[in-house]
């Protein structure tokens, strides 16, 4: 199982670029704009891009042979997704589908690896998001297989919350338009079973959910839950 998806944050990459590279970036990739919606790419035998998201948010997802979706995760405002095509995988499998408006940068493979060669920084720092990456992948593998559904929601929403939280009053805002279909999708669930958890949490005090937002106000409940493994 692979992910077509990971995050240059805390990467001030483009900020690093010589004036040369700044102008050979504009110049040889494209800016666009899509709708909430709308598809940025869809699974293709031959990638010969990367994406640069400027703004907006967009979502990473597959489709299992059933046709059920299976969210890997969201990508934020200046991180760099659909990233397999720079390593010579042959094929990309997943679909990237913007949240809100955005504005996406399309980025030839060629001209993001030249601009990797000259950045030994750059290229240190995404050997360790590969890393991260893999993590993640066990940990969710590990949480289908071990992990109640409760369980799992749980970790998910504090694993949503260290990437798209803010603090508001006494609790943490998860600033994501999540629905709880999107949940589920994150967690390989059913909406249905997925809204019985949150349920729960909330007549437990541990969240509150207040339109197409989660904020959780418990977070050391949550984390409690998924330290127990089921017996």
């Amino acid at each position: 199982m692979t992910e077509d998806y990971w995050h240059l944050r805390n990467v001030d990459w483009m900020e690093s670029l010589t004036q040369d590279e700044s102008e050979l970036l504009q110049r040889e990739s494209t800016s666009r704009s899509y709708a909430p919606g709308e598809m940025i790419f869809t699974p293709t035998p031959s990638p010969s891009s990367v994406y640069l998201l400027e703004h907006g948010l967009v979502r990473i997802y597959r489709l299992s042979e059933t046709g059920a979706e299976a969210t890997f995760g969201y990508v934020s405002p200046g991180e760099v997704f659909g990233e397999l095509a720079l390593f010579g995988i042959p094929v990309r499998e997943s679909f990237a589908e913007a949240v809100i408006r955005s504005i996406v940068r399309k980025i030839p493979r060629a001209v993001f690896a030249r601009l990797l060669e000259t950045r030994p920084a750059m290229v240190l720092a995404v050997t360790k998001q590969i890393g991260e990456r893999m993590r993640r992948i066990e940990s969710r593998v590990e949480n289908l297989v071990f992990r109640d559904v409760k369980s799992r929601v749980a970790r998910m929403l504090l694993e949503l919350a260290d990437d798209f939280g803010r603090s508001e009053g006494c609790g943490t805002v998860i600033d994501l338009p999540l629905t709880q279909g999107d949940l589920a999708t994150l967690v390989g669930s059913v909406r249905q079973t997925v809204n019985d958890a949150l349920r729960q949490f909330e007549q437990a005090g541990w969240i509150r959910q207040v339109e197409r937002q989660i904020v959780i106000v418990k977070r050391d409940e949550l984390q409690r839950l998924t330290q127990r493994l089921p017996g």
